[in-house]
Protein backbone atom coordinates (compact mmCIF):
# COMPACT_ATOMS: atom_id res chain seq x y z
CA UNK A 1 0.00 0.00 0.00
CA UNK A 2 1.37 3.40 -0.92
CA UNK A 3 1.44 6.39 1.43
CA UNK A 4 -1.27 8.05 -0.67
CA UNK A 5 -3.55 5.00 -0.46
CA UNK A 6 -3.04 4.79 3.29
CA UNK A 7 -3.78 8.51 3.71
CA UNK A 8 -6.95 8.14 1.64
CA UNK A 9 -8.09 5.16 3.72
CA UNK A 10 -7.41 6.98 7.00
CA UNK A 11 -9.19 10.08 5.75
CA UNK A 12 -12.21 8.03 4.69
CA UNK A 13 -12.42 6.31 8.09
CA UNK A 14 -12.20 9.61 9.96
CA UNK A 15 -14.82 11.26 7.77
CA UNK A 16 -17.20 8.31 8.09
CA UNK A 17 -17.26 8.28 11.91
CA UNK A 18 -19.16 10.57 14.24
CA UNK A 19 -17.89 8.73 17.33
CA UNK A 20 -16.26 11.49 19.39
CA UNK A 21 -14.31 9.02 21.53
CA UNK A 22 -12.79 7.36 18.46
CA UNK A 23 -11.85 10.74 17.01
CA UNK A 24 -10.30 11.86 20.32
CA UNK A 25 -8.26 8.67 20.52
CA UNK A 26 -7.06 9.12 16.94
CA UNK A 27 -6.08 12.69 17.76
CA UNK A 28 -4.18 11.53 20.86
CA UNK A 29 -2.37 8.86 18.89
CA UNK A 30 -1.31 11.27 16.16
CA UNK A 31 -0.14 13.82 18.72
CA UNK A 32 1.86 11.21 20.59
CA UNK A 33 3.41 9.80 17.43
CA UNK A 34 4.31 13.25 16.15
CA UNK A 35 5.43 14.29 19.66
CA UNK A 36 3.42 17.51 19.49
CA UNK A 37 4.24 18.87 22.91
CA UNK A 38 3.66 22.35 24.26
CA UNK A 39 7.03 23.91 25.09
CA UNK A 40 5.69 25.43 28.30
CA UNK A 41 3.93 22.40 29.80
CA UNK A 42 5.60 19.47 28.08
CA UNK A 43 2.23 17.99 27.13
CA UNK A 44 0.27 18.06 23.92
CA UNK A 45 -3.10 19.76 23.52
CA UNK A 46 -4.73 16.35 23.18
CA UNK A 47 -3.11 15.17 26.43
CA UNK A 48 -4.29 18.35 28.12
CA UNK A 49 -7.85 17.68 26.93
CA UNK A 50 -7.71 14.17 28.38
CA UNK A 51 -6.35 15.46 31.71
CA UNK A 52 -9.16 18.00 31.95
CA UNK A 53 -11.69 15.29 31.08
CA UNK A 54 -10.25 13.07 33.81
CA UNK A 55 -10.46 15.87 36.37
CA UNK A 56 -14.09 16.48 35.41
CA UNK A 57 -14.81 12.75 35.80
CA UNK A 58 -13.19 12.83 39.23
CA UNK A 59 -15.24 15.84 40.33
CA UNK A 60 -18.43 14.13 39.15
CA UNK A 61 -17.67 10.85 40.89
CA UNK A 62 -17.07 8.91 37.68
CA UNK A 63 -14.14 6.89 39.02
CA UNK A 64 -13.15 3.23 39.37
CA UNK A 65 -10.79 1.71 41.89
CA UNK A 66 -7.53 0.17 40.77
CA UNK A 67 -8.89 -3.24 41.71
CA UNK A 68 -12.04 -2.75 39.58
CA UNK A 69 -9.97 -1.79 36.55
CA UNK A 70 -7.56 -4.71 36.98
CA UNK A 71 -10.49 -7.14 37.29
CA UNK A 72 -12.04 -5.77 34.09
CA UNK A 73 -8.73 -6.04 32.22
CA UNK A 74 -8.25 -9.61 33.45
CA UNK A 75 -11.77 -10.50 32.27
CA UNK A 76 -11.07 -9.04 28.84
CA UNK A 77 -7.72 -10.81 28.53
CA UNK A 78 -9.26 -14.12 29.55
CA UNK A 79 -11.64 -13.84 26.57
CA UNK A 80 -8.77 -13.66 24.11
Amino acid sequence: MTALELKNNLHRMVVETDDLEVLEQISLLFSALRDEKDAGTGISEAENVQILKGLEDLRNGRVKSHEEVRAKVRAILNQI
